[in-house]
């Protein structure tokens, strides 16, 4: 617990909980990206509409992260955590049988409202329950897990797709999702009802015990002042940290957001199951930000940015050649690319300076992050209404150039090499 030292058991029981609330939560967070031409056939919509079905969930948790982040010490982390995961979950269940395009939009901005309330409680619920040592490795595993569930939301539901419909294709990763949280909250019930009052008082505790073991003067500074407002100097550099991400995203979630559309086109008609398998590709991003700590310790994060969008612009290119081998070359390529600098510009914004509130920068950078996600999803769909993929390649390739120019032009935050 909070107040003392917590078991081996209770460690372990908090640090899956979480893990499992990330995954529950991420598997139908893009449960839909991979059934846009199946969408769009039932409902008799363009692509730019039906693209909403991905964007209006990244909008409502870019909208609803900070708020979430100040409400959970009110009503208390866990309940926020258990009702989050097991709202999304039953929101999906009934998305499958909304009537009109409209109402299925309505429900996926909603799971997005409680999609959020997840990853903005639970890093600071893992600080709260788990000693110092036990920190890092907790975060690793619920990072994971968001990992986990959002390529499982493509894949799982693609392929119960295949056999059931879209419709069951969706029902099936509901119900996956809602089983998982179930066992979150089974969980986490020894906080679940605990009063707010009680909460507070084992957090307040724990604050107090933490700053103890501080040195003097880290502890003076802990009780003296007051809590410090989040002073986000943008003109200092932070706000290109925050246009990276911004851009990469668009990149990012545009590009495989149509991908399945692209590929359920002419010359080759695959399947959704199919189709679901590339998202596979996914996993280049597990293995770049495996090893980004490695990579930074020799190279500067500018020159990791910059090979990054450098490596995603060649990807980009080689996705322009119809031939399914060199997509999946040209996609995996993109996908490292954008890895590459995403990570960077995350740690960037997440890194202690002074002046800055680094908890807040964190939460603005995912803020606009799941922004550009939103953004990248119905801008890509308009254009490749339009233009089809060479139109999605151009908004790619613009969004990498941009990221170039803000790095060569003096993106000086966190862009350091180590010593």
């Amino acid at each position: 617990m909070s107040t003392g030292e917590p078991s081996a058991t209770s460690t372990r029981r908090t640090i899956v909980a979480v893990f499992l609330a990330g995954v529950s939560v991420f598997l139908v967070l893009y449960e839909t990206q991979g059934l846009l031409p199946a969408i769009r056939g039932a409902y008799g919509i363009d692509a730019p509409t039906a693209s909403l079905t991905v964007s209006a969930t990244n909008v409502a948790m870019a909208v609803f992260l900070i708020p979430f982040s100040m409400l959970a010490p009110r009503i208390g982390h866990a309940r926020q955590i258990a009702c989050g995961v097991v709202l999304a979950a039953l929101l999906a269940l009934i998305l499958p049988f909304m009537p009109s395009p409209e109402l299925l939009i309505a429900v996926r901005f909603l799971q997005g409202v409680a999609i959020a309330s997840v990853p903005a409680t639970a890093m600071a619920y893992l600080s709260l329950r788990l000693p110092a040592k036990a920190l890092p490795g907790a975060i690793g595993v619920y990072i994971a897990g968001n990992t986990i569930g959002g390529l499982a939301s493509r894949l799982l539901t693609g392929l119960a797709a295949e056999g059931l419909g879209w419709h069951g294709g969706l029902a099936f990763t509901a119900a996956v999702s809602l089983i998982f949280g179930l066992i979150v909250v089974w969980l986490l019930r020894h906080d679940l009802f605990t009063t707010s009052r009680v909460i507070a008082a084992r957090e307040s505790s724990a604050t107090e015990q933490e700053s103890a073991t501080d040195t003097r003067s880290s502890a003076t500074a802990d009780t003296a002042q007051p809590p410090r407002r989040a002073i986000i100097p943008l003109g200092s550099g932070l706000w290109r940290i925050y246009l990276t991400g911004f851009l990469c995203m668009i990149v990012f979630g545009g590009s495989f957001t149509m991908l399945g559309t692209r590929l359920q086109h002419d010359p080759w008609r695959l399947s959704e199951g199919a189709v679901a398998l590339f998202f596979l590709i996914y996993l280049v991003g597990t293995v770049v930000t495996t090893y980004y700590g490695r990579l930074a310790t020799r190279l500067s994060r500018t020159s990791l940015t910059l090979i990054g969008m450098v490596t995603a612009l060649v990807g980009a290119g080689l996705t322009l050649v119809d031939h399914l081998p060199v997509i999946v070359i040209g996609m995996s390529l993109l996908t490292g690319g954008f890895f590459l600098g995403h990570t960077g510009a995350s740690a960037s914004a997440s890194a202690s300076r002074p002046g800055v509130d680094s908890t807040r920068s964190a939460a603005i950078y995912l803020t606009v992050y799941y922004l550009g996600t939103s953004l990248g999803a119905w801008l890509s769909a308009v254009l490749f209404t339009d233009f089809a993929w060479p139109g999605v390649v151009v908004m790619c390739m613009t969004s990498l150039f941009a990221v170039l120019i803000l790095t060569l032009t003096g993106a000086s935050i966190g862009f350091k090499k180590r010593s």
